[in-house]
C-alpha cells in the first residue's frame, strides 16, 4: 500500500492519516460489492425464488432508491453530528443486511433485506468522498480522490468475475461475503478519527448556509459535471454492447471484453490525477476531459473496426479517469469542512437522478431513433454542456470562505 501511495504522490503522510485513508478506501471497495459483485449472480436467483428476469431488476432498484431520499439527511447528520459513527454504523448495516439475504426465506424478504442494505450504502457512499477532502489538502487531495477512482476500477476487474463464480457454487454465497463489511465497520468505530468541522451550528443556519453555498459558481460546475458524467456513462455504456452486437455482429462476451479498454484508460489518468491538477485550474481540466469524452462518443458510430472502437472506449476511459477525481475535488475543496457532508450528499442526489433519467430517456429515444444517432446526440450534449459550464466560471473564481 505504501508503494501505491507513493506512486500517487501520497507519501510522507502522518501514520494516523494514512491509517484513516486506508479505512476510507476499504469502505469504498466494500460498497462496490453492492452492485458489481451481485450483477453477475442475478440469473442464479430465478430458480430458487421462482421469479422472472424482469423481477430481478428490483434487486438493483431497491438498493439504490434509498440514496435518492436519504443522502441529504445523512449529509446533515455527518456535518452536524460527525462522520465516524455514521461511517461505522453504515458499514455494519450494509454488511449485516447484505449477509441476511443469504438466509431470506422468500423473494419478498430478500427485497426487504436489500432495501435495508441500501440504507447503509446511502449513509456511507458520500463519506468516502467527504473524508478524503477532510484528511487531505491541495494537490494531495486530488491525488487521494484519484487513488479512490483507481481502486474502484480495480474492483471492476475483480468483483464481477468473483461474484459470478461464487453464484455457480450456490446462489447465496455472494451475499455471505457482505459479512466482511461488519469488521470493517468496527475498525472504523475504534480507529477512525472524527474530522467534521469544529464550527457549531443549529439546523436552520446550517440549511441556510447549504442553500447559499450550492449557488457558488465552482460548485455549480461540479454539480453539472457530476450530472453529465453519469448521464453519459449510463446512456452510453448501458447501450454500447447492444450497439456492437446489432451493428457489428459480435458476441456479448466480446462486447464485454471491450470494457477493459475503458477500465485501463480510467486507471491510467486517475493514477496521475494529482500531477495533472498541479498548478492548473480543475474546472478547465474538466472542460478538456468532457471534450475528449464527447469526441470519443461521437466517433463510435463512424468506426468500422471493432478493436478501433475499443480505442475510442480507451479515450473515453482516459477522460473519465480525469473527470471523476477533479469533480470530487471541486466539491470538497470549495466547501468548508462543516458543510462538506451536505454538499457531497446533494451531489449524490443529483447523480442518482442522472442515473435514473439517462437510461429512461435513451430508452424512449430508441423508439424513434437508431443507436448511432443516440450516441451522436450524447456526444453533442457533452460539448454543449462544456460551453454552458464555462459560462459559470468567473475570470477570478475563488473558494468560498467558511460561512459565518
Amino acid at each position: 500500500m505504501h508503494a501505491l501511495a507513493t506512486f500517487f504522490g501520497l507519501d510522507n503522510l502522518a501514520p494516523e492519516k494514512a491509517r484513516a485513508l486506508s479505512i476510507v478506501y476499504a469502505a469504498s471497495l466494500a460498497l462496490m460489492m453492492g452492485v458489481n459483485f451481485i450483477q453477475p449472480a442475478l440469473p442464479a436467483l430465478t430458480e430458487p425464488f421462482q421469479v422472472t428476469d424482469a423481477e430481478l431488476s428490483w434487486i438493483m432498484t431497491l438498493f439504490t432508491a434509498p440514496a435518492i431520499f436519504l443522502s441529504p439527511v445523512f449529509g446533515v447528520i455527518a456535518d452536524l453530528y460527525g462522520r465516524r459513527l455514521l461511517l461505522a454504523y453504515g458499514l455494519m448495516v450494509f454488511g449485516l443486511f447484505g449477509a441476511a439475504m443469504a438466509l431470506a426465506p422468500n423473494y419478498t424478504w430478500l427485497l426487504i433485506f436489500r432495501t435495508l442494505q441500501g440504507i447503509g450504502f446511502a449513509a456511507v457512499i458520500p463519506l468516502t468522498i467527504v473524508l478524503i477532502g477532510d484528511l487531505l489538502e491541495g494537490d494531495k487531495e486530488v491525488s487521494g480522490q484519484g487513488l479512490k477512482v483507481f481502486l474502484d476500477r480495480i474492483g471492476y476487474f475483480i468483483f464481477p468475475p468473483l461474484g459470478g463464480l461464487l453464484a455457480t457454487i450456490a446462489w447465496f454465497w455472494p451475499f455471505l461475503f457482505y459479512l466482511l463489511a461488519i469488521p470493517l465497520g468496527l475498525i472504523a468505530l475504534f480507529c477512525m478519527p472524527e474530522t467534521k468541522g469544529k464550527q457549531k451550528q443549529n439546523a436552520t443556519h446550517y440549511l441556510g448556509d447549504i442553500l447559499r453555498l450550492t449557488r457558488h459558481p465552482r460548485l455549480m460546475i461540479a454539480f453539472t459535471a457530476g450530472f453529465l458524467r453519469f448521464f453519459l456513462d449510463y446512456g452510453f455504456l448501458t447501450y454500447f454492447p447492444l450497439f456492437l452486437v446489432r451493428s457489428h455482429g459480435i458476441s456479448t462476451a466480446t462486447a464485454g471484453l471491450l470494457y477493459i479498454f475503458f477500465a485501463v484508460g480510467a486507471m491510467a489518468t486517475s493514477s496521475q490525477a494529482g500531477r495533472i491538477a498541479a498548478g492548473r485550474d480543475k474546472a478547465n481540466i474538466l472542460f478538456v476531459a468532457f471534450a475528449v469524452s464527447g469526441g470519443s462518443v461521437l466517433a463510435v458510430p463512424f468506426i468500422g473496426n471493432v478493436w478501433l472502437i475499443g480505442g475510442a472506449l480507451f479515450f473515453y476511459g482516459l477522460a473519465n479517469g480525469v473527470i471523476s477525481p477533479m469533480q470530487k475535488s471541486l466539491l470538497t475543496q470549495n466547501a468548508p469542512a462543516e458543510l462538506r457532508g451536505g454538499i457531497v450528499s446533494f451531489d449524490r442526489l443529483i447523480q442518482q437522478v442522472s442515473k435514473t433519467t439517462s437510461t429512461s430517456i435513451v430508452g424512449l429515444l430508441l423508439v424513434s431513433a437508431q443507436l448511432p444517432t443516440i450516441f451522436l446526440m450524447l456526444g453533442v450534449l457533452s460539448f454543449v454542456s462544456v460551453a454552458l459550464m464555462a459560462l459559470l466560471l468567473p475570470r477570478s473564481a475563488k473558494i468560498l470562505p467558511t460561512p459565518a
